[in-house]
């Protein structure tokens, strides 16, 4: 794992602002929350990812949960169990498939998946963490 937390300071210096101008929109207009639980899950799932970062604006007061790499968001805790994630198409429709619903507020190519879902299968969170994490990776 090459991955680090970033607790607090200003998202806007780990990011490409072109890539990620839909989604800084939605987290400035929402300002979400994360329950510890749902950024602990999602932070868990990357280990299997290789170069990223977690951010919140606050783990403490259970601030959203943003993964980053090559300066693009690729995946989010928000609220008590929501993981969101950035994903190309054909994943996208993989992901509705399973679960997943679309995520238009935070753009038009992300999913989330809502986890601790009694009598529901667990979300493969490892599985789209690395997804979307590998898909950023290859964005130019």
């Amino acid at each position: 794992m090459t991955g680090h937390i970033v607790d607090g300071g200003d998202l806007e210096t780990l990011l490409d602002p072109r890539a990620n101008r839909r989604v800084m929109a939605y987290l400035a207009l929402a300002r979400p929350s994360c329950h510890s639980d749902t950024g602990g899950a999602l932070i868990e799932a990357a280990e299997k990812c290789g170069d990223w970062i977690a951010f919140s604006p606050s783990f403490a007061q259970c601030r959203y949960v943003a993964l980053i790499t090559r300066r693009r968001i690729f995946a989010l805790g928000l609220g008590q169990r929501s993981a969101c994630f950035r994903l190309p198409r054909a994943l996208r429709k993989t992901a509705r498939a399973t679960g997943a619903s679309r995520k238009p507020e935070i753009g038009a190519d992300w999913v989330g998946f809502s986890l601790f879902k009694a009598d529901w299968p667990a979300v493969d969170l490892p599985f789209w963490t690395l997804r979307a994490y590998a898909a950023a990776r290859e964005q130019p």
